[in-house]
């Protein structure tokens, strides 16, 4: 600690207090200023103790982290508890997690804002490079997709004439990157002109089916994932178990057993015969339109929409929530909006032909959503859960749930996977109000 921060210190005695285990979250700048040291080490640490260890860098700006999970498990990798943040001092963190006896290691890599992928490609000089799709999620970052696809092309610039790049070929920015390496491409997608694609997909209440095409065959896979983007990361998984050689069968079985990760696009079960859809890990206008097309695919006796809006919306935000509107009111019985200037959702949806009082709009606070929802829910209703990362929406499904959930604040960027492992989840009020939480939340 700084000597000027030593005023500080009676926080950080209460902080490793009340939760002991928590630095490696709530120090997080502390930790950041030492990203450089720590990035030199990792770059040292890749060279000369992971020299045999494969390395797979998954970059993009939708699906990394499921993308991960399935390349991991055709690969076999063990667990190493990764950190859930992908870059700075965290990514650099992450290569220091890996073994050096792993054959392999699948890491995330993403960016806050220019300038970083160069830096992480030296880093992790990775083996093979799996792109995912360029998406509007850092709009303030990167005023452009081009911009952004601009950024993310330095991982699969940095591979070699040995490296492998795996792309998403229905997403024209990332098979643009085919042409920035002299690595071999290979395209994954659901378009004819994929080297590996994925036909005859089927939707169901619970999973999704389909036939994935190799050039060495074809093998029906089935998911517990629901949509056609989740398709994706299981068509990435078999072009990089097929690159190092996986049994295809045995790939196939162990892709079966992924399940989904918290708030991505997680299917729930309440008592009577209700089901919730937990998308609320991340809200930009792509990610909040396939979940609404997922819902869309499902039968329900009502379907129900908890939403929080947008973040970095790529255009007005008064005529985008009117198309979101409009969009709910093609889909949906009932709306919940929670937060401030969403009043363009309810005329949407009434243009669309629900009722004004189908679309209620309230505070942005998770206890209120719950007080309104819970006597709403009959047997068969299907409720989906889509807002900002930072609203923290979890929370909503925790108490539906039966989970004690003490924790109000309206916003959040504490870097945890999921409320479900936030130590600040039934933590005490006056906690809150440490300044080393205080500078994540806003109580």
């Amino acid at each position: 600690m700084r000597l000027k921060n030593i005023h500080r210190l009676p926080d950080l005695i209460r902080l490793f207090r009340a939760l002991p285990n928590s630095g490696h979250i709530f120090l997080r700048r502390e930790f950041d200023r030492y990203h450089r040291h720590l990035s030199n080490l990792a770059r040292a640490y890749r060279r000369i103790m992971l020299r045999r260890t494969r390395i797979v860098a998954v970059v993009g700006s939708l699906g990394k982290t499921t993308t991960r999970r399935t390349i991991s498990a055709v690969l076999n990798c063990p667990e190493r508890h990764f950190s859930y943040s992908n870059y700075g001092s965290s990514l650099a963190a992450n290569i220091l997690r890996v073994h050096r006896n792993d054959q392999y290691a699948v890491i995330e890599a993403g960016v806050s804002g220019p300038g970083q992928m160069e830096s992480y490609a030296k880093m992790l000089r990775p083996d093979i490079v799996v792109v995912t799709s360029i998406k509007s999620e850092h709009n303030r970052s990167f005023p452009t997709l081009h911009d952004t696809r601009a950024e993310k092309v330095k991982m699969v610039r940095s591979l070699s004439n040995r490296g492998i790049a795996v792309l998403n070929g229905d997403d024209p920015n990332v098979r643009w990157m085919a042409t920035q390496t002299n690595a071999q491409v290979i395209t994954v997608g659901l378009n004819a002109d994929n080297d590996i694609r994925a036909e005859q997909i089927k939707s169901y209440a619970n999973r999704t089916t389909f036939t994935a095409i190799l050039p060495n065959g074809s093998f029906q896979i089935e998911t517990r994932f629901l949509g056609l983007h989740m398709v994706y990361p299981f068509l990435a998984a078999l072009a990089v178990a097929n690159i190092e050689h996986v049994n295809l069968e045995l790939a196939v079985a162990r892709l079966t057993e992924v399940v989904s990760a918290e708030s991505r696009m997680e299917m729930l079960r309440l008592p009577g015969d209700i089901t919730v859809l937990d998308d609320s890990f991340k809200g930009t206008i792509e990610s909040a339109h396939t979940a609404f097309d997922v819902l869309a695919s499902i039968p329900a006796s009502r379907k129900i929409v908890v939403f929080g809006g947008v973040e970095e919306p790529p255009s007005k935000q008064g005529d985008l929530n009117r198309q979101i509107g409009r969009r709910l009111g093609e889909i949906a019985d009932e709306v919940i909006c929670l937060g401030t200037g969403m009043s363009g959702i309810r005329s949407g949806a009434v243009e669309a032909g629900l009722s004004r009082e189908s679309v209620q709009l309230i505070r942005p606070d998770f206890k209120a959503v719950v007080s309104m929802l819970k006597p709403k829910l009959r047997e068969g209703d299907v409720v989906l859960i889509k807002g900002k990362s930072t609203q923290r929406l979890r929370r909503v499904v925790l108490s539906l749930l039966g989970r004690q959930v003490s924790c109000v604040v309206p916003y959040c960027k504490v870097k945890v996977r999921s409320c479900d492992v936030c130590p600040l989840l039934d933590a005490p009020a006056q906690l809150f109000h440490n300044h080393y939480i205080s500078r994540y939340v806003r109580a």
